[in-house]
């Protein structure tokens, strides 16, 4: 029995599909459901462009970027709660599969539940997966949903 689902999103309408998942699973169970946004900006790659990096970087790290992470969440949190599931928010930075990770341990949370961008080749070559390290890395169960 899951009493307390971490729900991984990325500001993503992709992310966004394991919504209908975790609903049924909470509602279904009784279960709570914390959001979670990591918020992971390569501050370093435009602090050294000059100008237009500075003014990029201004609005893309640190308070603003944390900022629109929890505007997001708090939009998603109105929807779950329409459907009558407790449902709280969080907003970390950092390496994103490490941190879905702790997360998950320091709220206690029985499995955590995310979209998998299903990436091949190259891309998952070059860029990793993150639902891949986390489901190797996790305490708890994992739920991926295929978003792509």
């Amino acid at each position: 029995m899951f009493r307390h689902l971490l729900v991984t999103l990325d500001g993503t309408s992709r992310s966004e599909a394991v919504i209908p998942h975790a609903l049924d699973i909470a509602r279904s169970m009784g279960s709570q459901i914390t959001l979670l946004r990591i918020v992971d900006a390569p501050a370093s790659d435009w602090s050294e462009r000059g100008a237009i990096g500075k003014a990029h970087l201004e609005t893309t790290t640190g308070a603003a970027l944390t900022e629109r992470a929890r505007d997001y969440l708090a939009r998603v949190a109105a929807l779950v709660r329409q459907s009558g599931v407790q449902v709280s928010t969080i907003v970390e930075e950092g390496a994103p599969a490490r941190r879905i990770v702790a997360a998950a341990d320091e709220i206690g949370a029985d499995a955590i539940a995310m979209a998998t961008h299903s990436r091949r080749g190259i891309n998952r070559l070059m860029f990793g997966s993150v639902a891949e390290a986390v489901l190797h890395q996790a305490n708890v169960p994992v739920l991926l949903v295929r978003c792509g």
